[in-house]
């Protein structure tokens, strides 16, 4: 039995690559105990919040990159998630109401953007559709409980973004066909 390897090789760290990462540390971590301090001197809302995930979500693509699932889709879809877990965190924090209305935009926006990094390199990129999938089901489920709650009269980011996430759920339930069967098996250990 033949087997194929199809994640790339792991590079040893270099020790100078780890340690720049142990020196680059300290001043997130300096930024980030400076942000809550001043937050709570001012006692102003609490944006230290969002200084916390931004310096997260910069260390974590930027800095210290996934060893294993690094690709074009799944890079993206991160980017994905921390904005929209960022604006989030703004309307709640800072500015309420217009939430419900951008993030729907910016993931369906994010989602249009992965589907053509994957539909343009199908045979590459169909071993890394899985954050994408992990993208759609959550905005699936995102968009049917605001849909519920949201009684307003520009609900159509809402209804853009479970359109689009229904629509590459089933085309990728048709083009994949077993594959998408067999990666559900092997992430979900389902029968």
């Amino acid at each position: 039995m033949q087997i194929k390897n199809t994640y790339p090789q792991l590079e040893k760290i270099r020790h100078g690559k780890r340690k720049t990462l142990k020196i680059l540390r300290w001043p997130f971590i300096c930024m980030a105990l400076a942000s809550v301090i001043v937050n709570l001197c001012i006692g102003s809302p609490y944006w230290f919040v969002i200084v916390l995930i931004s310096l997260y979500a910069i260390w974590r693509l930027i800095f210290s990159t996934d060893l294993v699932e690094y690709n074009r889709i799944s890079q993206t879809t991160k980017i994905v998630v921390f904005c929209c877990v960022l604006l989030t965190l703004i309307d709640i924090l800072l500015a309420p109401v217009w939430a419900v209305f951008v993030v729907p935009i910016v993931c369906f926006s994010g989602l249009l953007f992965c589907a053509i990094l994957f539909f343009t390199n199908f045979n590459a990129q169909k071993h890394n559709m899985f954050p994408m999938i992990l993208l759609i089901f959550f905005s699936i489920i995102a968009s049917g409980v605001s849909l519920i709650f949201w009684h307003d009269h520009d609900y159509w980011p809402l209804v853009v973004l479970g359109g689009i996430s229904v629509i590459l759920l089933i085309s990728f339930i048709i083009i994949l066909g077993t594959d998408f069967r067999l990666e559900m098996k092997r992430r979900f250990h389902i029968k």
